[in-house]
Order: C-alpha cells, then structure tokens, then sequence
C-alpha cells in the first residue's frame, strides 16, 4: 500500500480531532484541582507557551544579528 499525501493528510486531521475530543472528555468528567491560582485562568498554559516561543524566537534573532553574524568582509580586515 502506498502512502499518498492526502492520505496522510487525512490520518492528521483525525488524530488532531481524536486529541481535542480526548482533552474536552478529559476536561468534562475529571475535575482537577489547581495547586496556583494562575492555573484557574482558561487557556492560561497554551498563551503562556505561545507567548514564551515568541520570545524565545524575539531573543535569538537579536542574539544572531547583534552577536553572531559578521561583515562581508569580517575574514579580509583580519
């Protein structure tokens, strides 16, 4: 059996629904108790991790065009 593009495709797009129907399952019937009060805030783990990469990404760009990258002409100065 050869393994198409859509194919794959479509073996995504059900495993992205089978986890998001898990999570609200899981969210309906288990009542956790949050140990800080930050973790009462809807969606507060996936804008704290959106918003973490962002920064992440902001930082190593600065860090490579302000540290890293060199002039043209770097080697031939030296």
């Amino acid at each position: 059996m050869k393994i198409t593009m859509r194919l794959m495709f479509v073996m995504l797009y059900i495993s992205i629904f089978v986890v998001i129907m898990a999570g609200i399952l899981a969210m309906l019937f288990l009542h956790l108790h949050p140990h800080f009060w930050w973790e009462e805030i809807p969606v507060f783990s996936a804008v704290y991790g959106f918003v973490g990469c962002v920064v992440i990404i902001i930082a190593s760009k600065a860090l490579g065009h302000q540290w890293l990258q060199k002039e043209e002409d770097y080697y031939e100065k030296h």
